[in-house]
């Protein structure tokens, strides 16, 4: 995971300690990868 990915999430994060009920309105979509980064193996 990149360094602005994991910032991002752990901003999230601390948003949703902060308030957790604004956790109830929100909606997280992750998609797989279609290709793998480089470096990274695609485990089948």
């Amino acid at each position: 995971m990149d360094k602005a990915k994991k910032e991002a999430l752990q901003e999230l994060l601390k948003i949703l300690s902060d308030c957790p009920e604004i956790a109830e309105r929100i909606t997280i979509t992750i998609k797989p990868n279609s290709k793998p980064q480089q470096g990274e193996r695609q485990e089948t």
